[in-house]
């Protein structure tokens, strides 16, 4: 069983990467085709409220919450409760997408100006118009984050796993094959093609275990909404705060002038590479071992700092590098096409600034999915919630001074707060070992 677990998560880990690779593939496709263009400002404020109405209902929500309700409700005859758990939740969760959907909807003219306010009229017009569309995207990902949580619960991990790859790729495609007539909305048509890929696939690829089983009812009283809810809301809230990092920083973007927004996405692009890749690597493979030994605190600490050890290692020289070696790895990558020297010359900066940022948020990563594995989200909810604090006021302040750079180093102050109060948990828990130990003796 061990080994056949260590397989599994290394596959999942494996898929995680090649989809993580592909997606970033697509970065340099489109420095080559648009540089720093201003509709590229328009996109990325535009996708900033479906985005981060997906990632709730993705993996940071739905995804996460389902599988433990749902095998609670599962015995070893039947799954029948445990798909009646999902019947009665999947539907409320599209009926609430649809809800905030709408209401963005017809708010985003009075949303996006709040969000974005340096944008020029024209760009504005053109984002309003992009996120409205990109809404699709979270309705779609509502029923799509319980589907694939109740794959998870059934364990049945690759094919949904596969599919995200599958996203990826298709977004790579759609970015690659799109015709140039149509400007920024290929971004959009390739994200809903990513999406779309999503849910059919979903739906095509598990005929039996998934297609069949689903039997839509709105069933306010069954017994696993009340615990899914109590998963959903620190879930949600953490993934809420992590991306309004995002929308505050494009949003400050804006108001130091054209298509700064893009070179912020652009010298950010490597560092968010490089944090999935490792978490891939080191933390979800970690991630089910975590999860068995969160009630042996010796073995616990034991995987904890072995994971710690090895994102430690990798992430300091990776981080040197980004500070080093930032002018040949943003010509490298970017410098094509409609992407000019002097552009590559904007971007770099901002990738040697964003290293703090890198260093910190990755070696905090196998502590954030230990309060995961432990039942204590709420600690990571708490360092969260102060770093965006932290980095939406630096970004206030030093944004002014030294414009796209002063917001790179506010994001590497947003981190510090969350390394230091993950890092109390962590105390707290080798001192709970302790007098565990104590009393043993």
């Amino acid at each position: 069983m061990p080994s056949r677990l260590l397989r599994t998560g290394l596959t999942l880990a494996a898929l995680r990467l090649v989809g993580g690779l592909i997606a970033f593939l697509a970065a340099p496709i489109i420095a080559k085709r648009f540089g720093l263009d201003p509709a590229l400002d328009a996109f990325y404020v535009a996708s900033s409220i479906p985005f981060v109405l997906s990632s709730i209902a993705l993996i940071g929500g739905l995804e996460t919450a389902v599988p433990p309700v749902f095998r609670s409700l599962t015995t070893d005859e039947t799954d029948n409760n445990g798909w009646g758990f999902v019947n009665a939740l999947w539907p409320l969760a599209l009926a609430g997408v649809l809800i905030v959907a709408a209401i963005s909807f017809a708010l985003m003219p009075r949303l996006l100006p709040l969000l974005a306010p340096g944008l020029d009229a024209e760009r504005e017009r053109a984002a309003i118009a992009m996120a409205r569309v990109l809404l699709i995207a979270p309705i779609i990902a509502a029923p799509v984050g319980a589907w694939r949580g109740a794959l998870i619960a059934d364990n049945r991990l690759i094919g949904p796993a596969a599919l995200v790859a599958a996203g990826s790729a298709i977004y790579f495609l759609a970015v690659a094959l799109a015709p140039d007539s149509l400007g920024a909305w290929t971004l959009v048509a390739a994200t809903l093609s990513a999406s779309l890929t999503g849910i059919l696939g979903l739906l095509i690829f598990f005929p039996r275990a998934l297609t069949a089983q689903l039997k839509p009812r709105f069933d306010f009283r069954h017994p696993g909404l009340r615990a899914a809810l109590a998963l959903l809301v620190p879930l949600g809230i953490n993934e809420l705060v992590y991306h309004s990092d995002f929308v505050i920083m494009r949003g400050f973007a804006t108001n130091v002038g054209p298509g700064v927004v893009a070179a912020y996405e652009f010298a950010s692009r490597p560092v968010a590479a490089a944090i999935t890749l490792l978490v891939a690597g080191i933390v979800t493979p970690a991630f089910p071992e975590l999860a068995r030994a969160a009630n042996d605190l010796p073995a616990f600490r034991t995987v904890l700092n072995r994971a710690m050890k090895a994102m430690f290692a990798v992430a300091l020289p990776l981080a040197l590098t980004f500070l080093v070696l930032r002018g040949p790895i943003v010509t490298f990558l970017y410098q094509r096409g409609r992407f000019t020297a002097e552009e590559a010359a904007l971007v770099a900066p901002a990738l040697a600034a964003l290293a703090p940022y890198f260093f910190l948020t990755a070696v905090v990563q196998p502590l954030a999915h230990a309060t995961y594995a432990r039942q204590q989200p709420l600690w990571t909810v708490a360092g969260s919630l102060i770093g965006l604090a932290f980095s939406a006021g630096g970004a206030y302040f030093l944004s002014r001074r030294f414009g796209l750079i002063g917001i790179a180093i506010a994001d590497g102050l947003g981190a510090v707060p969350l390394v230091a109060v993950l890092m109390a948990w962590q105390w707290r828990t080798n001192r709970e070992a302790a007098k565990n130990a104590k009393k043993k003796w």
